[in-house]
């Protein structure tokens, strides 16, 4: 890799298809010439969010403009195994932004607010979330963006396939293993997490009859965003075992 690619250069997201399509947003423009205040001849990183970054080098900036020329360019692989955590969302947003900004910065593939009997929150502020996303895969340097899908009930996950597929619930009296042991490496998995009050038995035994793995996350008895960080970092971790 050349050594460009490992400089702490400025890191922007831009919605881009080719090196030769990027357009920068009033608040890229913004932060670039009056917040960082940079000069002609400084470089700095663009990524579209789907693996591409690219590198340029600013060849003229005014007040509110600059120019640039793009010096090179690389497409990372896509990252494997990939790990969708559907999660049912909780009244407190600000709880749930944490949980999203942090699995971003983990590198999980995608997020599926999940739609339980149980759930405290049906509608998710989009926007919000995307923004949050672009910030912490900036921030961590990553080059793909995870995929924020539409709220989805458990009868429409069961129907997956090409992923290993877990639930994690808290009923005791269900036979459950360790997330880490029941974890397949360099497989892809979608993992369930539920709401405060749990899944109902019914939507237990519903996934279950769909070839889900019933899951433990410990002894402790973990907050909504708590369990689906820990998930997360299980997830990477049985990976690193591999």
């Amino acid at each position: 890799m050349p050594y460009f690619w490992q400089m702490s250069y400025p890191f922007f997201y831009e919605s881009f298809e080719s090196s030769h399509e990027i357009f920068c947003s009033d608040a890229t423009t913004h932060h670039i010439t009056q917040v960082l205040r940079m000069q002609e001849g400084e470089k700095i990183f663009f990524t579209n969010g789907k693996g591409l970054k690219c590198l340029a080098e600013i060849s003229g900036i005014q007040k509110k403009s600059f120019q640039f020329s793009v010096l090179s360019e690389e497409l990372a692989p896509v990252m494997q195994p990939q790990l969708t955590i559907a999660i049912s969302f909780t009244k407190n947003a600000a709880r749930i932004e944490w949980l999203v900004e942090k699995i971003t910065e983990m590198g999980i593939h995608s997020i599926v607010p999940l739609v339980t009997k149980r759930s405290e929150r049906h509608h998710i502020k989009t926007e919000r979330l995307e923004k949050i996303m672009i910030a912490a895969m900036l921030q961590s340097q990553q080059t793909y963006l995870p995929v924020l899908k539409t709220n989805h009930t458990i009868e429409e996950l069961i129907t997956l396939d090409e992923t290993e597929k877990y639930i994690a619930h808290c009923e005791v009296a269900k036979q459950r293993v360790s997330l880490l042991d029941a974890l397949t490496p360099n497989k892809n998995a979608t993992i369930l997490i539920g709401p405060e009050g749990d899944f109902t038995e019914d939507e237990i035994h519903l996934c279950l009859q769909a070839n889900f793995h019933a899951v433990s996350l410990g002894t402790n008895r973990l907050r909504t965003e708590t369990a689906g960080l820990f998930a997360c970092a299980v997830f990477n971790a049985k990976q690193n075992q591999s």
